[in-house]
C-alpha cells in the first residue's frame, strides 16, 4: 500500500513541475541519490554482518547455518534486508537510466517525446527518492533501537551487579 502512495506522490509531483526541470537538475539529484543508496547499502550490510555473523560463515560453509534467536533479531534482519533490497533497486534504476540516456538521448523517438520522457524521469526520480528516504529512516530507527537495547542491557547488568 505504501508503494502505491509513493507512486501517486511521484506522479503528482512530476505533473506539477516536469516542464521546469532540466536534465542537469535530474542528473545532479540522481548522482546524490546514487551516493546515498550506496552508503545505505553498505551500512545495512555491515549491520547484518554484525547482528548475524553466522550469515557470513554460511557462504563458506553452508552446513553451519544456524537460526536467529528471538523475533527481535529476526525483525531487525528482515528490516535490514529490505533496506539493502531498496538501495540496490535504486542503484540499478539509476544505472539503467544513465545507460538509457547515454545510448538513446539523440534517438528520434526520445527527441520527439521529450516532455513525456521528462515527466517519466521526474516521476521515477521522486519515487526513488521517497523509497531511499524511507530506507535511510529505517537505518536510523534501527540504530536508535540498538542504542536503546545497549542502555537496557547495561542497566540490567548494573542492577544484577548491585544484588
Amino acid at each position: 500500500m505504501a508503494q502505491i502512495i509513493y507512486l501517486v506522490a511521484g506522479i503528482l509531483v512530476a505533473y506539477s513541475c516536469f516542464e521546469y526541470v532540466s536534465y542537469s537538475d535530474i542528473s545532479s539529484v540522481m548522482s546524490v541519490l546514487q551516493n546515498i543508496s550506496a552508503a545505505i547499502f553498505t551500512i545495512a550490510g555491515i549491520w547484518i554482518a554484525y547482528i548475524y555473523p553466522e550469515a557470513i560463515t554460511s557462504f563458506t560453509n553452508p552446513s553451519t547455518v544456524s537460526l536467529l534467536k528471538g523475533t527481535e533479531s529476526t525483525r531487525r534482519i528482515e528490516s535490514l534486508v529490505i533496506i539493502i533490497f531498496t538501495s540496490a533497486s535504486v542503484l540499478v534504476c539509476t544505472l539503467f537510466c544513465s545507460l538509457l540516456y547515454a545510448l538513446y538521448s539523440n534517438h528520434p523517438f526520445f527527441v520527439e517525446y521529450i516532455p513525456e520522457i521528462r515527466f517519466l524521469n521526474v516521476w521515477l526520480l521522486v519515487f526513488l527518492c521517497i523509497n531511499q528516504i524511507k530506507a535511510m529512516l529505517s537505518v536510523m530507527v534501527n540504530n536508535i533501537k540498538f542504542v536503546e537495547r545497549l542502555h537496557r542491557l547495561k542497566t540490567e547488568k548494573e542492577v544484577d551487579d548491585d544484588l
